[in-house]
């Protein structure tokens, strides 16, 4: 299966696991994220962005105004899907993006840069 699918797919069980205060959020979140995925999977890419070990992504290289609206939204929505399963789990949205972090790195496609969790930055 292709790698940014296979993500999204586990991202959307994650989503789908956190307790939702409305259906329609959830679905709207999981409807952003999806629309936004190839043009993240091609700043990916292109080595323009990376995956940070907070769950997030980092600009890496030049962007456009446009990508780094886009990359803040995706950023956003992240967040808010961490802060989600955070209350489910009882835990906090950054422990939730950590552990999210990894499984990005294990996942990631040759080429992806990603961040260790001691803060330095490698190719996939």
């Amino acid at each position: 299966m292709n790698h940014p699918i296979r993500l999204l797919l586990a991202f959307c069980v994650l989503l789908l696991a956190a307790p939702i205060a409305s259906a329609d959020a959830a679905d709207d979140l999981k409807a952003r994220m999806s629309e936004r995925l190839p043009s993240v999977v091609a700043l990916l890419k292109r080595g323009a962005v990376g995956e940070n070990n907070a769950g997030t992504l980092t600009e890496r290289g030049s962007l456009s105004e446009a990508e780094k609206a886009l990359v803040k939204a995706e950023n956003t929505d992240r967040v808010a899907v961490y802060t989600l399963i955070a209350r489910k789990t009882n835990t906090t949205p950054a422990s939730v993006g950590q552990q999210r972090a990894k499984q990005i790195r294990s996942a990631s496609p040759s080429g992806t840069w990603v961040q260790k969790a001691d803060g330095t930055w490698e190719k996939a």
